[in-house]
């Protein structure tokens, strides 16, 4: 049983999922933020969910990662999100997105390319898992207040899964938790307090 609850949440804590529901959690709440236009919902959508999600479909299909398992897996969807949060945040920028859609494509950018220093160069592994639900986690607060504290316990739950999975080990989701809160914090304090993005 312990061991079904574990993948159930990391089911539904994959980051596209996680920004699947933020984006509709900020886009339910307030439309303005997204200038009262569903575009700029579905565009953040297919670029933050859609096509990292698609690793899971294409995996099967690709030559060089049908044969590679968890791992292929793994890494598809790694690159296909980075790849959706560069395209997506130059789509924002070059169309002239809202100011919070760039903003929430920033935090995501800023996260893809820490993670891939970090797991890549540096060969630290940081969980990807845990940063995709602490960086939204952290701009879902910032752009809906305290009213919304409770989804902190979002966090224990992804680490309980990811360690009964034996995934990561807790020093992997507390540097990947890390990496999220950073990214968010960096993006929202650079726009509010000294630049303008």
């Amino acid at each position: 049983m312990k061991e079904k609850i574990a993948k159930l949440i990391s089911i539904v804590t994959v980051a596209p999922i996680v920004a699947f529901i933020s984006l509709t959690l900020l886009y339910s709440s307030d439309k303005g933020m997204f200038n009262n236009n569903v575009l700029w919902y579905i565009i953040s959508v297919v670029f933050l969910t859609l096509l990292p999600i698609s690793a899971y479909a294409l995996k099967p299909v690709l030559p060089n990662y049908k044969d590679k398992g968890r791992e292929g897996e793994r890494k598809l969807a790694f690159i296909l999100a980075v790849i959706g949060y560069v395209l997506g945040t130059l789509w924002a920028v070059i169309f002239n997105a809202p100011k919070d859609v760039k903003i929430i494509f920033i935090i995501y950018l800023l996260s893809g390319v820490v993670l891939s220093f970090l797991n890549k160069v540096l060969k630290i592994k940081a969980s990807g898992h845990a940063c995709g639900v602490s960086g939204p986690v952290t701009f879902l607060l910032f752009f809906m207040g305290a009213k919304l504290w409770y989804i902190i316990i979002v966090l224990p739950l992804v680490f309980f899964a990811r360690v009964s999975q034996k995934r990561h080990t807790y020093k992997e989701l507390l540097l990947g938790t890390a990496v999220g809160v950073f990214s968010a914090l960096m993006v929202l304090g650079a726009y509010f307090l000294t630049l303008k993005i």
